[in-house]
């Protein structure tokens, strides 16, 4: 059976059981409220972070009332954080039949297809979302991010510049944005704009993934000791990637770092 045609089964499952979707003055059905309860239950567990507890409430909830587009979403999120990937982004398809104008719903889904390698249907949501919300720094980044993963850095920094335009202070989208440009070959622009996002963190608060960019464009611009230090600085918050280690232990060496991501040759600019 396909999703689609499983999906049309427990819909009419959902409404042959009473729950219906209701206008904001209608009596709630007993099934819905049954499912608003177990979802409050479930994000509680979420907080607690007991995520097994969470994910069989919300499971509970979405079964009570399969038209309750909040909990497949938060369902969604569950199976997602428990490395069930698939059952989410399946949640994720069922929420948005149910509410295909939810800019919200198709940024998530976006991103959950974008990790899993699909790419055309990660563009797809994304141009949903745009469509549907241009201005949206979120629908703008996602769609960014899909052109990266595509190989496209030159198409990813447009998308990243449109998001940051409509929210400049950002720190994904700065991060992002930082990234293109160091595949772009442009680190000096990197470290503009990694200076521009520091500024978003107090002292000793930046993350060890952008103490990691700033070391890999530090060492594309011959900066060995500023690059030694950032790494240093990533190593210590214990989070860091295992690339900062490799690199900071051949730096401090002498020898050649291990490879980094290649940056792309630099657009001929006009």
């Amino acid at each position: 059976m396909s999703m689609r045609s499983a999906l049309v089964v427990i819909l009419a499952v959902g409404l042959g059981a009473g729950c219906r979707l209701v206008q904001r003055r209608d009596p709630v059905p007993p099934e819905l409220a049954d499912a608003r309860r177990l979802c409050n239950e479930g994000l509680s567990a979420v907080d607690r972070n007991d995520l097994v507890q969470a994910e069989g409430l919300l499971e509970r909830a979405v079964k009570s009332c399969p038209l309750d587009i909040d909990a497949r979403r938060h369902y969604a999120d569950v199976l997602w954080k428990r490395g069930e990937r698939m059952e989410a982004v399946g949640q994720i398809a069922a929420a948005l039949e149910l509410s295909p104008g939810d800019v919200g719903l198709s940024i998530d889904g976006g991103r959950m297809y974008m990790e899993l390698g699909l790419l055309e249907d990660a563009d797809r949501l994304a141009r949903d979302a745009v469509r549907m919300a241009p201005r949206s720094a979120d629908a703008w980044r996602l769609r960014g991010q899909v052109a990266m993963a595509r190989g496209q850095a030159e198409q990813a920094l447009a998308e990243y510049h449109r998001a940051l335009a409509l929210a400049p202070d950002d720190r994904a989208a700065l991060r992002d944005t930082a990234e293109a440009y160091r595949r772009l070959g442009r680190p000096q622009r990197a470290l503009a704009t990694l200076a521009i996002l520091g500024e978003q963190y107090g002292p000793n608060q930046t993350p060890a993934d952008v103490l990691v960019l700033e070391g890999l464009s530090q060492e594309a611009l011959g900066r060995t000791a500023d690059a030694v230090d950032s790494y240093r600085r990533a190593v210590a918050k214990g989070n860091a990637p295992p690339e900062a280690e490799a690199r900071l232990a051949a730096l401090e060496q002498g020898t050649r770092p291990p490879h980094a991501i290649a940056a792309e040759p630099a657009a001929p600019r006009r």
